[in-house]
């Protein structure tokens, strides 16, 4: 079985150039790391309950994505007024740092729920947006069965928004549909 990863990207892609390029890229959690690289011990992640046939994983994935939960994803996201990549990275109410620290809160929520096999990671690197010159991405790594299979499943969304000015960290940047909404389908 393949891994599966999931990154919420904090930086658009339109902040990205060859001149422009993320460096001293570092991950927070380096078991997840390791998982990323193809080295660890594929027993030690499998689930009580192994379901191997697509037809059931693609039957047991409908039923358990929920309106009411990206509902309440979204309105979350809301909450935090902006998530502008220069916005505040200090507040646990406000601003980007703030919805970095609640998806990752999220998906160890379910790991917890789902026998600790998720692994949520901060990845760090800098790079120089709207004068700040580091940041964080988030991603979740679902191990696979098979170390040998280098394959990976990517489900990716960016988990910030703008306004009319890419560096007004101080306007209104709710970013429900843009990209809200990727960010609650990638929880979800």
């Amino acid at each position: 079985m393949k891994k599966l990863i999931a990154f919420l990207f904090l930086v658009t892609t339109g902040f990205f150039s060859a001149v422009n390029a993320q460096t001293n890229i570092v991950s927070t959690n380096l078991v997840a790391e390791q998982v990323m690289l193809g080295n660890y011990n594929p027993t030690v992640y499998l689930a009580t309950n192994v379901i191997n046939h697509p037809d059931s994983i693609s039957k047991e994935i409908n039923v358990r994505v929920s309106p009411d939960s990206l509902h309440s994803y979204l309105e979350t996201l809301r909450g935090f007024r902006t998530r502008n990549t220069g916005s505040d990275t200090i507040s646990t109410i406000r601003g980007i740092g703030a919805s970095r620290k609640w998806v990752l809160k999220k998906f160890q929520q379910f790991s917890l729920q789902n026998e600790n096999r998720l692994l949520p990671s901060y990845l760090k690197f800098d790079l120089a947006i709207c004068g700040i010159t580091s940041h964080k991405n988030i991603f979740a790594v679902l191990p696979g069965t098979d170390t040998s299979d280098k394959s990976i499943i990517i489900i990716e969304a960016h988990l910030d928004s703008r306004g009319v000015g890419v560096c007004d960290t101080a306007c209104l940047a709710e970013g429900m549909e843009d990209n809200g909404s990727g960010t609650a389908l990638v929880i979800e």
